[in-house]
């Protein structure tokens, strides 16, 4: 799985915000970034708190630790670290106008592909990569 978070083109200044979705800063939500990276996947320069569901300030080692965690994750799978200082978006395709709807769509798609499968540890998140990025590829 050749690449390069460098193929993720920069969201464009004047871009419509209502068509894109951003991904959370965990490794389950950048999979579905990296499966889309070169055709539908965005980002802009921001910080890590933009990236996550909460506002609460963070120690430096905190904010390691996520990052750490993150990058932990994306490894499992062959996908190098996520580059720090972006905030990271998904494309929404025609017909689909919010966030939740999209999510819903990926998760329809994810049990169209047979669902993720039901492991422990580092086999679930071996397991859920080619269903997710299948499920990515049938969404677009």
């Amino acid at each position: 799985m050749p690449g390069s978070w460098n193929e993720v083109r920069i969201l464009p200044p004047a871009a419509e915000p209502d068509a894109y979705t951003q991904l959370p800063l965990t490794g389950w939500f950048l999979m579905m970034g990296w499966a889309a990276r070169a055709q539908y996947a965005y980002r802009r320069p921001g910080t890590l708190y933009e990236t996550l569901p909460t506002q609460e300030l963070f120690a430096p080692e905190d904010e390691e630790r996520v990052y750490q965690m993150t990058n932990d994750y994306l490894a499992l799978v062959g996908i190098p670290p996520v580059p720090r200082g972006y905030v990271w978006f998904l494309a929404r395709p025609a017909g689909i106008a919010s966030d939740e709807a999209l999510w819903r769509r990926l998760n329809e798609m994810i049990d169209e592909v047979g669902g993720i499968p039901h492991f422990d540890g580092p086999a679930y998140v071996t397991g859920a990569y080619p269903v997710i990025a299948e499920a990515v590829r049938r969404l677009y």
